[in-house]
């Protein structure tokens, strides 16, 4: 199984089977999906292009010949005025006059990194929701963080459901779970070079304790949205199968307890769901929670 800690409010998971796919800018790390480049392309990639490659300045010939008025064009025939550029472009002071023009693309590259880098989040956030899930249903971190200090819930889906499968096509980035990588990742050397791995599925050392998957979805797709408090809130609908188990966090309320049982009862199709109370073992601090183990690592 893997689970997914929610605070006593979201009760409403249970009552309607939607569950939020949350945007980047609403995720807990201030970090996540934030794309990381040092420039848009490599400096040396451009050099070694530049120096293999023959510039064909045809193109950009013609396109400033057009831009000429018409009786100026009349006495300068277009293959006099490319003859007569050709002819400077072997000059020193033509070599001189590219090499400076490079140049300024080279600085523009790496000015224009930064932002991109914000254009490309702000575009994530528009456009990509992510469903996060743990391994582990008894991390007292995350039972602290994500449950609300113990008063929440933990529910249980079965990962094999083929909610968690629907990948469209073999480049498809949506509809399946995958294991986030932990690692400390230096910033790509360019946009070109960016890995799409190192971006979306890929945190900090720091968070191994969460033991992550996720899923991607775009937020168009979404069966229900608002705001709420300044935030856009994205919910998805999934299947009652797709559901194995809740837990009911050990500071949680009889309140919370009540309504969590009246969720299960009350629905013909949760009728296959456990509910359990988290206990403490305060000698050994941590969490126990019955009928469930955690995946080793």
């Amino acid at each position: 199984m893997l689970y997914k800690y929610l605070r006593p409010v979201r009760v409403d998971v249970l009552n309607k089977l939607e569950i939020r796919f949350t945007q980047p800018n609403a995720l807990n790390d201030p970090f996540e999906l934030r794309p990381r480049f040092e420039s848009l392309i490599r400096e040396a990639e451009v050099l070694a292009s530049y120096s293999a490659t023959p510039v064909d300045f045809d193109p950009i010939l013609r396109q400033a010949y057009s831009m000429i008025p018409e009786e100026s064009r009349s006495l300068l025939p277009y293959e006099e005025a490319a003859a007569s550029f050709k002819s400077f472009m072997e000059t020193d002071q033509g070599r001189s006059a590219v090499a400076a023009g490079l140049l300024c693309f080279l600085r523009f590259n790496e000015y224009a990194a930064t932002p991109l880098r914000e254009s490309l989040y702000e575009l994530l956030n528009r456009g990509v929701g992510l469903l996060s899930l743990t391994e582990v249903p008894d991390e007292p971190l995350m039972w602290a963080h994500y449950a609300e200090s113990h008063r929440g819930m933990l529910i249980g889906f079965n990962e094999e459901h083929a909610f968690f499968n629907r990948r469209r096509s073999e480049n498809d980035g949506f509809y399946f779970l995958r294991k986030v990588i932990y690692a400390d990742l230096p910033p790509a050397p360019s946009a070109v070079g960016m890995d799409g791995n190192a971006l979306f599925v890929t945190k900090g050392t720091k968070w191994l304790y969460e033991r992550e998957w996720r899923m991607l979805a775009p937020l168009k797709d979404a069966s229900r949205s608002f705001e709420l408090g300044g935030d856009s809130v994205h919910l998805f609908s999934f299947p009652a199968e797709a559901l194995v188990s809740v837990v009911i966090g050990a500071r949680a309320s009889a309140e919370l307890e009540c309504l969590v049982r009246e969720a299960v009862r009350g629905s013909a199709d949760l009728t296959h769901i456990s509910v359990s109370r988290a206990t403490l073992d305060l000698d050994g601090q941590r969490v126990c929670v019955r009928g469930l183990r955690s995946n080793p690592l």
